[in-house]
């Protein structure tokens, strides 16, 4: 005969087994989510261009390259009369050359040659999952190849990027000296602080799903976010020239990144924080104002 003390044992196995139950339930929703999540976070932003490249000069040629991982980027290279000097621009997340064709007409009216290309997995080039500088840095180096090909010593070559492209740019200088002059415009300085704010407001979910999206993009897409931190590459930057250029009312990167960027990439960084500016948004807030510093710095510091 069952008494009171067997319903109760048994009732409890039963709790334990549902508070079980509910927790592995719990634990793979957390998963999926955020797999999910990764997995729209981390998608190729390709996309048709919307700018003739006749806008920014009309001796627009067709350009592209492989990486050595099998990638194609496709771009335009407008090639200038005297050759000396090229300007390479390397564009932010999700955006494509489209968003700096403006800058590169005002860089061709100066008689450099530009290369305006859009990274692994945005605009025209091959589709790639998107790895924040990680897998990126290699189509930097698909294009300093193809600089040396067209003539062009390292001391020759000028490179600007924006945001997640200046980000780019920093780390993969940190390990190639042949990168000596550089524009950064807005770029992170360290992934996973800018992510714990960043994050939530991309994939709609609390922050507590911030570390599963991050292990998830990491597991699955190759997105490794401790590796992500050009605050701490910056400091192997040494004696090479280095404007950066960042907005003090950037909402998506703090103003207080940059600052510290420029610490640790130490004396020969100069740094100019402008009042009143969103996240790459200081060419368009004075075109003529970031032409002319931007000229000034790519003269004095290239070889003639």
């Amino acid at each position: 005969m069952e008494t009171n003390v067997d319903r109760l044992g048994a009732a409890q196995k039963l709790l334990k087994r549902l508070g079980i139950a509910a927790l592995v339930f719990s634990f793979v929703v957390y998963l999926g989510v955020s797999f999910l999540s990764a997995y729209v976070l981390t998608m190729p932003h390709n996309h048709p261009a919307d700018v003739d490249p006749r806008f920014v000069g009309s001796n627009a040629t067709e350009w592209s390259v492989q990486t050595a991982d099998g990638l194609t980027l496709r771009g335009w290279h407008y090639p200038s009369t005297g050759r000396r000097h090229l300007i390479v621009l390397v564009h932010g997340m999700g955006g494509s050359w489209v968003e700096m064709a403006e800058l590169g007409r005002d860089l061709v009216r100066r008689e450099y040659d530009v290369l305006l290309f859009d990274l692994r997995g945005h605009g025209q080039s091959d589709p790639a999952r998107l790895t924040m500088g990680r897998r990126e840095r290699a189509d930097i180096r698909a294009v300093q190849a193809w600089a040396y090909r067209e003539g062009f010593t390292p001391d020759r070559i000028g490179w600007l990027g924006y945001s997640m492209g200046a980000s780019t740019l920093l780390m993969e200088a940190a390990r190639n000296p042949y990168i000596q002059v550089a524009v950064v415009d807005s770029p992170y300085g360290s992934l996973p602080e800018l992510l714990d704010k960043q994050l939530p407001k991309h994939s709609h979910l609390p922050r507590w799903f911030n570390p599963g999206i991050e292990m998830a993009a990491n597991v699955a897409y190759g997105l490794r976010t401790h590796e992500l931190i050009p605050i701490r590459d910056a400091q192997r930057w040494g004696k090479r020239p280095l404007l950066l250029i960042h907005g003090e009312s950037d909402s998506v990167v703090p103003v207080s990144q940059a600052r510290r960027l420029a610490k640790a990439a130490g004396p020969w960084c100069r740094a100019i924080t402008l009042p009143g500016v969103e996240h790459v948004e200081a060419y368009h807030e004075n075109p003529d104002l970031y032409i002319a510093a931007v000229d000034s710095f790519f003269t004095k510091h290239l070889s003639p």
